[in-house]
């Protein structure tokens, strides 16, 4: 009688169950124990995930370093509703849209002072465009199938290798590869019609 071959995206769930209850385990013996654990497991992706929307790598240590600090003086790990994944991933994208904001806003402000012309990409207007096209990206990831929107998030924003994504997943290369072109082929066509002008600044987010 032969076993049913494992289901890779079970699979793949399952290894996230599994460090979720091991850092839970680590939190209910100690604080720093269990914070260990959480750098160790989410700190690089965090930082990978972060330097796509700040450009920086020192920014992106910065942010992260500092939420995990946040985390740990606060306790959060007491509170948190979510996974420890969810919450993090979550919590540096907001974090990050926060500090380019901030950056669009006090460009504007130095330009001003200084009485020099406001560039037109750094106008109010233009920076609620790009919050609104922010949002119609993240509807359009998750409108994608299942398993590309799985691929797509972990290369993405979670900075993992199509080699490290196809261990992951028990797919090939090639695959995940094909997986990413259509999936950032399908963004782009639910986005072009209403962003005819803006599609091409998807990218930083793509």
């Amino acid at each position: 009688m032969s076993l049913p071959l494992p289901n890779s995206s079970s699979s793949g769930l399952q290894l996230q169950v599994d460090g979720e209850v091991l850092i839970q385990k680590a939190f209910a013996r100690s604080t720093e124990e269990g914070m260990t654990l959480l750098f160790q497991r989410y700190y690089q992706s965090l930082c990978s995930h972060a330097v796509r929307f700040v450009s920086s790598q020192a920014v992106a240590e910065d942010i992260v370093s500092d939420l995990f600090y946040e985390f740990q003086v606060k306790e959060l790990h007491t509170s948190i509703t979510v996974s420890y994944r969810a919450f993090f991933y979550t919590s540096i994208r907001n974090r990050c849209y926060d500090y380019v904001r901030r950056e669009l806003h006090r460009s504007t402000s130095l330009e001003a002072e200084g009485g020099l012309p406001v560039q037109p990409d750094l106008h109010p207007d233009t920076i609620t465009q790009f919050e609104e096209l922010y949002q119609d990206v993240e509807k359009a990831i998750h409108g994608l199938p299942l398993r590309r929107r799985q691929i797509y998030l972990m290369h993405r924003f979670e900075g993992k290798s199509y080699r490290e994504i196809a261990g992951e997943l028990m797919i090939s290369p090639k695959t995940v590869e094909i997986q990413m072109s259509k999936a950032i082929q399908q963004v782009k066509e639910v986005l072009r019609d209403k962003w005819l002008l803006l599609v091409m600044a998807a990218a930083y987010w793509l």
